[in-house]
């Protein structure tokens, strides 16, 4: 299966083409793409529910309690929402990276065995265009947590597609990121895991990439994310006119 938009050689510059959701009719539920200017009541939703389901696993320490800097560093975020309008949860990407320090897994990796190396794999793929996805959450109360959990976890074509590069990394607990290998993301084995945000958690890195996710990602879930991507492209399109 070819999909155009993941392809072509990955730009060096920063791509955003809008505001965007698609809804899936199985599940009722709606992934919507935006930013935190474009939608700044979405965002606050997404920042609330984000500190709820990190205060229930006791690390909301991990995050910034200082909205206005988190959503200067967002490019971009996707909100899974309930047929009722409530979100349900959410991811937010930072990037296109310019420098290994911009990303917060140095911060992660403070202290720990492997920082270096996780330094000189960001490094040496910039010149391809990197973006972190970070903050992810999903709220376990909701009946269909599964569904909403599956929605995020296929968010890598859309956000090459939208950023127009070639890598999309994140840093979680190992036996989180397992669950996000069906969508083609590899956990980078020769990185001793960092003890983060404490002593209870094995948290890992995660690449995606574009040139071999159509080799990684379990087919059903690629054909999935490409028609996210498609749908995204679309509703953006539609948008704009």
């Amino acid at each position: 299966m070819s999909f155009s938009t993941v392809d072509t050689a990955p730009a060096r510059s920063w791509r955003y083409v809008g505001r965007a959701e698609v809804h899936d009719a199985l599940t009722g539920l709606t992934l919507v793409r935006t930013t935190p200017l474009d939608d700044p009541d979405l965002w606050s939703e997404y920042l609330r529910g984000a500190h709820i389901s990190y205060a229930k696993h006791g690390v909301e320490v991990v995050l910034d309690a200082d909205s206005r800097h988190l959503a200067s560093e967002t490019a971009l975020f996707f909100v899974s929402i309930d047929g009722t309008g409530a979100v349900v949860g959410g991811v937010r990407g930072q990037g296109a990276y310019t420098s290994a320090d911009q990303s917060h897994a140095m911060t992660e990796w403070a202290g720990n065995i492997g920082r270096e190396q996780v330094r000189d794999m960001i490094d040496s793929r910039l010149r391809d265009g990197v973006v972190e996805m970070k903050t992810a959450w999903v709220n376990a109360d909701f009946a269909d947590a599964g569904a909403v959990a599956g929605a995020l976890a296929r968010v890598a074509v859309p956000t090459m597609d939208a950023m127009n590069v070639r890598w999309i990394m994140a840093t979680a607990a190992e036996h989180v990121l397992r669950r996000w290998e069906s969508s083609g993301g590899r956990v980078a084995e020769h990185v001793p895991y960092a003890a983060y945000p404490d002593e209870r958690y094995r948290t890992r890195i995660m690449w995606w990439d574009r040139r071999s996710i159509q080799v990684d990602a379990r087919p059903d879930v690629l054909s999935r994310m490409y028609r996210d991507a498609r749908a995204l492209r679309h509703s953006a399109a539609a948008v704009a006119a």
